[in-house]
């Protein structure tokens, strides 16, 4: 963890409301983006992020400042998107987003709409997949964390995490394959 991280997370934990601005701020797109895969709806994701880093704010008494903060935060971060996803099955309502479009015109056209095809494919795909295989997916190829920090954040052992990570792109694989034909 970096040293001024560190020092802003003890002063949250002393109360300063003032230090959790610039950890808010260093992980809120990430944070935003995470929970746009994991509840496949953008305009929900800020509102999802927002109310985790109330939690995590309210809960910094339990974080220990040894270990880094985003992964403890992504735990919370998943349990308020999960939370979410019931409501939303209750209610029997699901709402999938097709991607985002770029509409870049500097480069050339044809370029453009096939790249775009790729993403919108491997998007879809990555939201067929089971929920623990979507999270798993996101947390190592969308948001670069290390097994070590997967495990963590989701309280499973590393090994556990390489094996489901494995069944997690042998899914995908399998999805975009269905999808191409």
């Amino acid at each position: 963890m970096e040293e001024n991280e560190a020092v802003l997370l003890e002063r949250c934990r002393a109360g300063d409301k003032d230090a959790f601005g610039p950890i808010v701020k260093k992980y809120a797109g990430r944070a935003s983006g995470t929970a746009c895969l994991l509840l496949g709806c953008p305009d929900e994701a800020g509102d999802a992020s927002q109310e985790a880093f109330v939690r995590a704010w309210r809960n910094i008494h339990r974080f220990d400042t040894r270990s880094p903060f985003y992964p403890w935060y992504s735990a919370i971060l998943r349990n308020v998107c999960k939370s979410r996803l019931r409501r939303r099955a209750r209610r029997r309502t699901v709402a999938l987003t097709e991607g985002h479009r770029d509409s870049s015109s500097d480069t050339d056209p044809v370029f453009l709409a096939e790249r775009n095809e790729r993403r919108d494919a491997l998007w879809h795909s990555v939201m067929r997949l089971s929920a623990p295989f979507r999270e798993i997916i996101l947390m190592k190829h969308f948001q670069d964390m290390s097994y070590k920090e997967i495990a963590a954040a989701l309280g499973i052992p590393i090994g556990t995490v390489m094996s489901r990570l494995h069944s997690a792109r042998r899914a995908l694989r399998e999805t975009l394959a269905g999808e191409g034909s």
